[in-house]
């Protein structure tokens, strides 16, 4: 925790709950905790923050934004979009491979969170990536690289849930092929499906 930030209570809030949650998981995790951790009382939790639930969306959010940041450095880069793509998907499997959490919140399978907090969690994860999805696709779109005909909030969803079975196969264990393979074929696949059609 930096010094400007450790200033600010909603912060420390913030990473205080970010480290009990990561540790005990959200639901052995109490306000009480979270306050205590942070050096502030409960008034100023509830100043910031609606409920507990309220403050683990939060610490979501802060993990998702920061895969974000990497992700649209590589959105807004060189190369074909499929390819691009393909470095999203392997950004993702590296990121959330190493953000424990973020898994649970997705996969709801482990002890860290489950219910309702990580449906909430989940819903918000897909809706920014398919955010930085469809930015991906109007950067193609302008390029000339992606067809003018495609519905791009369509195409964003079916990528989305297309790579996030290839992120969540490579993270469990359960491919029955090697990653390499898997992304080489989506790319494929992808680029065959955005790509201007020759006339």
């Amino acid at each position: 925790m930096n010094q400007a930030s450790s200033s600010r209570p909603e912060q420390r809030l913030i990473d205080s709950a970010e480290a009990r949650f990561r540790r005990f998981g959200y639901k052995r995790t109490t306000v009480d905790d979270i306050t205590g951790d942070a050096g502030t009382g409960k008034g100023s939790l509830y100043l910031h923050f609606d409920s507990k639930q309220a403050v683990y969306m939060a610490v979501v959010e802060a993990s998702i934004e920061r895969f974000v940041a990497s992700a649209s450095n590589l959105s807004g880069g060189s190369g074909s979009i499929p390819a691009r793509l393909r470095a999203l998907v392997e950004l993702t499997i590296d990121h959330y491979g190493q953000d424990e959490l973020l898994c649970s919140s997705l996969f709801g399978n482990t002890g860290l969170v489950d219910g309702d907090v990580s449906r909430m969690a989940a819903d918000l994860q897909r809706a920014r990536i398919r955010s930085l999805l469809r930015e991906l696709l109007e950067s193609g779109l302008r390029e000339g690289s992606v067809r003018a005909d495609l519905d791009l909030d369509a195409a964003a969803a079916v990528v989305f849930e297309i790579g996030w079975a290839v992120v969540r196969s490579a993270l469990e264990g359960d491919s029955q092929i090697p990653l390499d393979r898997a992304l080489r074929t989506l790319n494929q696949i992808v680029g065959l499906g955005l790509s201007p059609r020759s006339r």
